[in-house]
């Protein structure tokens, strides 16, 4: 099943409770649109809320919102508007907008401070599942965050209004957290895949290294130790972060095989302790 877009998201939260988003006052405050986006002055051609829309750009966008609103799936509807549709500059100029204000709001990293403060970052995720570095990537259901970011993330968001009855996340704000949360993981899912990618590759430039500097014809200078020496720091940082103990001891063994290589050339100054540069998990 296809992950909702942003804007779609927006756009079925708004229908389900008009208030929401943008006459939220939680939600303003991290906006700065004090209403609905599409507003526009019926004389003078004035835009509201959007400095970089036309009324024309506004009205379309307002136009595009209704019939979301009144057709029988909205979401159906938005995927089917297509280039000749009446509806294209509408949704077209809605998109661009939410994904570049999306960026200028920072609810991202808004999302991704509550996911880290309850212990569901990603390494973290992964530590607890008892998962390396090359293992897949946890689904969202298997790492709990939902469970445990829904009501934190709904109260950042929303403040009372994203709850009903008391301590209940409103089904309508749980619906978009949830759609918030898939998007969340999806992009941490591609950092994760660009971190474990980095691994292989610093792995075997290291390896291949140190095949070169041991090779019976091959005398290493400093400069070849050093770069070495320099690769493996790098390396046990990235993967100290997946709590990957086993990774890091065997590297650290490595290490100090090149360390060893460092003191033997009697070309430097004396080196640091091993045991001092060792990752500590």
């Amino acid at each position: 099943m296809p992950t909702t877009p942003l804007s779609l998201a927006l756009i079925e939260l708004w229908i389900a409770n008009p208030a929401l988003p943008w006459f939220n006052p939680v939600w303003q405050s991290l906006t700065r649109v004090p209403g609905s986006p599409w507003a526009y002055y019926d004389h003078g051609g004035g835009v509201t809320h959007v400095a970089e829309w036309t009324a024309d750009k506004a009205r379309a966008v307002e136009v595009f919102m209704n019939n979301c609103r009144t057709a029988e799936d909205p979401a159906e509807y938005y995927h089917a508007v297509k280039g000749k549709n009446d509806d294209h500059e509408g949704r077209s100029t809605w998109d661009v907008w939410v994904r570049t204000s999306w960026v200028k709001w920072n609810i991202s990293e808004l999302i991704d401070h509550i996911v880290e403060e309850s212990g569901c970052e990603p390494h973290r995720v992964m530590a607890r599942l008892k998962c390396k570095a090359t293992d897949d990537f946890p689904t969202l259901e298997a790492a709990q965050m939902k469970q445990v970011v829904c009501i934190k993330l709904a109260d950042a968001l929303f403040g009372d209004d994203g709850f009903a009855d008391g301590s209940f996340i409103a089904p309508s704000v749980m619906t978009f957290i949830t759609t918030l949360l898939v998007l969340t993981w999806s992009r941490h899912r591609k950092v994760i895949k660009r971190q474990v990618d980095s691994i292989g590759k610093k792995s075997q430039e290291i390896e291949e290294q140190w095949l070169a500097m041991t090779a019976t014809d091959f005398k290493p200078t400093l400069a070849n130790i050093r770069a070495n020496l320099k690769k493996l720091d790098s390396l046990v940082t990235l993967v100290s972060a997946f709590r990957d103990q086993e990774m890091v001891k065997n590297l650290n063994a490595r290490r100090e095989e090149v360390e060893a290589m460092l003191v033997a050339t009697k070309k430097h100054p004396k080196a640091k302790s091993t045991a001092s540069r060792q990752m500590v998990l």
